[in-house]
């Protein structure tokens, strides 16, 4: 049986179709989205041991002892020092990285795409070996095609570690356009615009009944364009803007190591936070250092992203938000506008801006609808944006906002394996 796999930095998912109609797999209960988040914690006996300098194999043990998603994240936000937690790992994957940090993320992500075909199998009652698998039109990371290339060979050997006999790749814009184009009676040519946890990624696909049954879509996609921009960025530059100020950041001291602290899509960055912390010995510490200290303590650089990107989201729906931060101070909040989130990704939102403006310029066409998908997209502030590009005449569609890229990949599955 085939499936299609969207791996997501946020969310992963997967779909099959059956009876002409996709049906999304339930991976953890009450949701077909599985937050993409892993989590061990380490038993008792290990705690006073040198856990880092075991091999990331080590560090795992055996799959009994892991747990995914939202019961992952629940258990990192409990226990934070205790256990092995990676939150997105596929933001990493086109970064420059050693022989160790490739092996550590293949580990990570075999997996966690075990797990996800186990659900799926429970949950359909069959076997899984081929899949067509989303990936984006560049993978967050400064090294273009070479880093491209490691992500794709990392997911390779992570699908086929996993158990999956064959694979396919698919650019993810395409695939939200061929959910889309299931429910067309006409002929359309459309610009996805998909803001995901990772990337930001624009194409422009001839999409309608003319070009449905086609096996291959290559020659449909008619320009696309991509950048290492996306909601994880976003979250961390609310972070930075709108937390991090109680946290040292604009002083001398302190300054560096707030970035640090947050910048938790940075691998360096991160080794540098957490690699020591000064306290004074004679005299108090001031309140942002007791608070930064905290945070390095207790590893709760992924906790204020969180905090950042709940409030993100609770932004598209609302002018203001309380972000609250008593994990790191009793009574400690922050209130943060909407203003102030498009203050904060102002640089973001240029590159993504570049990025739907370089796909709608490639195209030479006429645009006649913008399909908005991937989580961030649901911002006004970003929809916003797309407009300021696009203009006001070209209208706005959207289907699931969520499920678009999985549902499209389980259309082509179905056609490419059939």
């Amino acid at each position: 049986m085939h499936c299609g796999i969207d791996y997501g930095t946020s969310n992963s998912s997967l779909g099959v179709v059956k009876a002409g109609k996709v049906v999304q797999a339930m991976l953890e209960p009450g949701s077909v989205y599985l937050p993409s988040a892993i989590y061990r914690a380490f038993p008792e006996h290990e705690l006073n041991e040198d856990i880092e300098s075991r091999t990331i194999r080590q560090q795992l043990g055996n799959a009994q002892g892991l747990v995914y998603g939202t019961e992952a994240i629940d258990a990192y936000i409990r226990h934070p020092g205790d256990g092995l937690f990676m939150k997105s790992p596929k933001v990493f994957l086109g970064s420059d990285l050693n022989k160790d940090q490739m092996d550590f993320f293949e580990v990570i992500i075999a997996k966690m795409m075990t797990h996800i075909l186990e659900q799926a199998r429970q949950f359909y009652g069959h076997d899984l070996r081929q899949a067509v698998i989303g990936r984006p039109i560049r993978y967050h990371g400064i090294r273009g095609e070479q880093g491209d290339q490691q992500a794709l060979a990392i997911m390779q050997h992570a699908a086929a570690e996993a158990g999956l006999d064959e694979i396919v790749f698919m650019y993810e814009p395409l695939a939200a356009a061929l959910d889309y184009e299931q429910g067309l009676d006409q002929d359309e040519v459309l610009l996805v615009v998909d803001v995901g946890g990772g990337t930001t990624d624009c194409s422009v696909v001839k999409v309608g009944p003319s070009y449905r049954d086609k096996r291959e879509r290559s020659d449909d996609l008619l320009a696309y364009s991509g950048n290492r921009i996306g909601g994880v960025d976003l979250d961390i530059n609310l972070g930075w803007y709108s937390i991090m100020p109680l946290f040292g950041r604009g002083t001398d001291e302190l300054h560096n190591k707030a970035f640090d602290a947050i910048a938790v899509n940075s691998i360096p960055s991160q080794q540098a936070f957490y690699s020591r912390f000064e306290m004074p010995i004679h005299a108090k510490a001031d309140v942002a250092r007791e608070r930064l200290y905290k945070v390095w303590l207790d590893k709760l650089s992924s906790h204020l992203v969180r905090s950042a990107e709940l409030t993100k989201i609770a932004l598209s729906s609302a002018e203001l938000d309380a972000l609250d931060l008593a994990y790191v101070e009793d009574g400690l909040q922050v209130q943060v506008t909407r203003e102030d989130f498009r203050e904060a990704i102002v640089r973001s939102t240029e590159k993504i801006r570049q990025v739907i403006d370089d796909a709608r310029q490639a195209s030479d066409t006429r645009i006649d609808k913008i399909y908005l998908t991937g989580g961030s997209a649901v911002s006004p502030v970003i929809q916003q944006l797309i407009r300021e590009v696009v203009g006001d005449q070209v209208p706005f569609v959207s289907g699931n906002m969520h499920g678009s890229v999985a549902c499209g990949l389980s259309v082509f599955a179905s056609r490419h394996f059939a």
